[in-house]
């Protein structure tokens, strides 16, 4: 069996794409929603944020993501200090995980594979781009921030550009059903190879 990450920028389709594999039979596991769940439920890694980001961080119990994000996305120092907090209990959780699967190949997928030097981990790399005025769009509409703010975040990320040389795989996101045609040629590459 093999494993591949799935990545891209905010806003690219990550999750979309996710979905369509998980639609085909492939077994699939989100970082991003992982980190949500462990920051909601796992006790040591709540008190943990707390103590690094305050009382604030939870709201009647609740993570309160949008205080959090404009607390770390404009303190690189902050954001890296969560990131050492969050990322190795999802790392755990997904080694557990991956230890149960039985397919030809798993996506995982995360939004910061190449940030983090981490493509070696897998056996390939899928990256989906779109254009970043469609990205940013998206990001708005889903989120109901600022533009500020979307490319905020988009500057602790590599650019389509950068990411683009590193990757094994390239989904283009411009419509759902060009996405999908190539998900569906995607596929059949991986389970020859896999």
């Amino acid at each position: 069996m093999k494993h591949y990450a799935l990545t891209g920028g905010i806003g690219s389709g990550k999750s979309t794409l996710l979905k369509m594999f998980q639609e085909i039979g492939i077994p699939t596991f989100s970082a991003d929603q992982e980190a949500r769940h462990l920051m909601h439920k796992d006790q040591t890694l709540k008190a943990k944020i707390t103590d690094l980001l305050g009382a604030d961080a939870y709201v009647d119990g609740k993570l309160n993501s949008s205080g959090i994000a404009a607390k770390v996305f404009d303190n690189n120092t902050l954001l890296d200090k969560l990131n050492a907090l969050v990322h190795p209990a999802v790392q755990r959780e997904y080694a557990q995980w991956k230890a149960t699967q039985e397919a030809p190949y798993t996506v995982y997928e995360a939004a910061i594979v190449f940030e983090h030097q981490a493509q070696d981990r897998f056996d390939g790399t899928i990256l989906v781009v779109s254009p970043e005025d469609i990205r940013i769009k998206r990001v708005r509409d889903r989120d109901g921030v600022s533009k500020a703010s979307v490319m905020n975040r988009m500057k602790h990320q590599l650019t389509d550009a950068q990411k683009i040389p590193l990757a094994d795989y390239l989904i283009e996101n411009v419509t759902l059903s060009e996405m999908r045609r190539q998900l569906t040629e995607l596929h059949q590459q991986l389970l020859v190879v896999s």
